[in-house]
């Protein structure tokens, strides 16, 4: 989860980050050809998604890299988890001279800074990053989207796959899978956009990922629509068709 939105929570964390990463998750199996899984998760925040990837992926080791790590941050990241196999950076400079990665993951982060372009590039230009190296991004989808939500998160724009497609290529980057998801989710988007046409929010009216207080039975029933919207989408683009969603993902590797 973004900093931003973070309270540090281990537990009852929002559906749609639990999806998220079920679906990053099996995207990583689906490329997995060793017995281990070197990460570099890039824009880790409170680093619980890679603490995740070291628990529920086989052999998997999680080095996280974010500028806005304080040693505040670090510290209480590090008393919360205690993994000896998540290791936490403030900057790509400091894992520059790792052995190989397997992965690099960029989960909704691209669309944080000024350049995508550039940091891609200067991700992909790492030594320990090669043909093998599997780029797994997710970003929001649709520009016509952008709201206030975006605002408060700090976003500089949304996707379409032509968009991610070309800041791909112009990074380096050989383009091998990808797709919308969260279809569901369109329409409150859609609504909550014609809304703020009309009177925009306020920063305090808007919630985000940190503010989820549901009950463990309303997350698992969210969290299972999720994925059932994903296998929906995926199932579809297995036979040519792509449906539109909220999200949008990307697999990519070195050229």
């Amino acid at each position: 989860m973004d900093l931003v939105e973070s309270d540090f929570r281990t537990e009852n964390r929002h559906p749609w980050e639990l999806a998220r990463f079920s679906i990053v998750k099996e995207l990583i199996e689906k490329h997995q050809f060793s017995s281990n899984a070197r990460i570099l998760d890039v824009g880790s925040g409170d680093a619980y998604v890679a603490q995740r990837f070291t628990h529920d992926i086989s052999n998997a080791e999680a080095f996280c890299v974010d500028i806005e790590y304080t040693p505040e941050i670090l510290a209480k990241i590090q008393s919360i988890y205690q993994n000896n196999q998540l290791h936490l950076f403030s900057n790509l400079s400091q894992v520059a001279n790792e052995n190989h990665f397997d992965f690099v993951t960029l989960l909704d982060v691209i669309e944080h800074v000024p350049d995508d372009v550039a940091l891609l590039s200067e991700i992909s230009e790492l030594k320990s990053i090669d043909s093998n190296t599997h780029f797994i991004i997710t970003v929001p989808a649709f520009q016509k989207l952008f709201s206030s939500h975006d605002d408060l998160l700090k976003h500089y724009r949304r996707y379409d796959m032509a968009m991610l497609k070309n800041s791909l290529e112009k990074s380096g980057l050989e383009f091998i899978d990808g797709g919308y998801f969260f279809t569901s989710l369109l329409g409150p988007r859609i609504i909550q956009v014609a809304k703020e046409k009309i009177k925009k929010k306020e920063t305090s009216e808007l919630e985000h990922l940190g503010t989820w207080n549901k009950s463990e039975k309303i997350t698992d029933t969210i969290h299972n629509i999720l994925m059932f919207d994903y296998k929906t989408g995926r199932f579809f683009r297995r036979l040519g068709v792509h449906i539109p969603g909220l999200s949008l993902y990307a697999v990519a590797r070195k050229k």
